[in-house]
């Protein structure tokens, strides 16, 4: 082989690489890629807030059926407890001016097997506790007509069956003057506006007064009731003049605006929840701390709806 042959295999032989040396630089691992969330089309919005609204709706249903009655239960067995103890300690109310939402009485119907603690006051809040007495009336067994208000359907619906009250069947009553017993006399119905069923009478007479319907009540069933035996007397001045909210058919007076101002916490809650949820990594943290407030709001919210509606329904 000539010296030319040999210069011109190695000029155009490949490069070798250095010994030790890897065939290929050290590759650097690639970027994750950051794909950013997509935005939610208007159509899964207002899905999304139908889905709500339709949960809420349910939940208040369930609220006003079935939530209620459990916390009425418990608001009379401890109003139970506390009549019992002021009878006892004969510390009773005996008329006056009596203090909103104290117990006066134990009312009992033996022929609807109810037994109820009555309150002073007909406001929607009173009367979620259990009947209640209306203050410009005197009290059961004493001289007069005396008024007592009772749900129809929510929050234990106490006065749900009084509609079947036959005439000359008892109702019980006992106050710090005594026990007393009416018989049944009169049940009729009456429509919103009159309020002559309010006014005191000459006649000693205990009337019951609850809603007419569950969807939408148009007035009031009534069942008037006479003493049997004397009456006694009034101890103190009753109160005179009632507010629309104390006649039972309509709901408590700033009901509308506590609404309002609960449903916009409700709204401003949802929302910063929804923020968090897709800003924060962890989503578990965010529910655990979002959730019971919630769950506060909401419950706000149902008890100003409650009020809303008629306080005898």
């Amino acid at each position: 082989m000539t010296a030319d042959t040999v210069a011109k295999a190695v000029a155009t032989a490949p490069a070798t690489a250095p010994a030790g040396a890897g065939s290929h630089p050290q590759a650097q691992p690639p970027a994750p890629a950051t794909t950013p969330r997509p935005g939610a089309d208007p159509y899964t919005i207002a899905g999304a807030a139908l889905a709500l609204l339709a949960l809420l709706i349910a939940g208040f249903v369930g609220y006003l059926y079935v939530v209620s009655d459990i916390q009425q239960a418990r608001d009379q067995s401890i109003l139970a407890d506390r009549l019992s103890d002021e009878l006892y300690r004969d510390v009773g109310p005996l008329g006056g001016s009596i203090a909103k939402g104290r117990p006066v009485a134990m009312l009992r119907i033996p022929a609807l097997d109810l037994e109820q603690v009555v309150v002073e006051g007909t406001t929607a809040d009173s009367l979620a506790k259990g009947p209640g007495h209306l203050r410009t009336s005197g009290l059961p067994g004493q001289g007069g007509h005396s008024v007592i208000m009772g749900r129809s359907h929510t929050f234990g619906g106490p006065f749900h069956d009084i509609d079947r009250l036959r005439v000359g069947q008892r109702i019980e009553a006992t106050t710090q003057q005594g026990e007393f017993t009416y018989k049944v006399v009169e049940r009729r119905h009456v429509a919103n506006g009159r309020d002559d069923v309010l006014a005191p009478g000459p006649e000693n007479r205990l009337v019951l007064i609850t809603a007419d319907s569950w969807i939408r009540p148009g007035g009031r069933t009534v069942v008037i009731a006479e003493l049997q035996g004397p009456p006694r007397p009034q101890e103190g001045r009753r109160p005179q003049g009632l507010r629309a909210d104390e006649k039972g058919t309509g709901g408590y007076a700033d009901a509308g605006v506590r609404l309002l101002l609960w449903a916009q916490a409700f709204a401003l809650v949802v929302g910063v929840l929804a923020w968090a949820l897709r800003r924060h990594p962890d989503r578990r943290v965010t529910l655990l701390l979002g959730t019971p407030v919630v769950l506060a709001v909401v419950w706000a919210l149902y008890e100003s709806a409650a009020r809303v509606l008629p306080a005898t329904l």
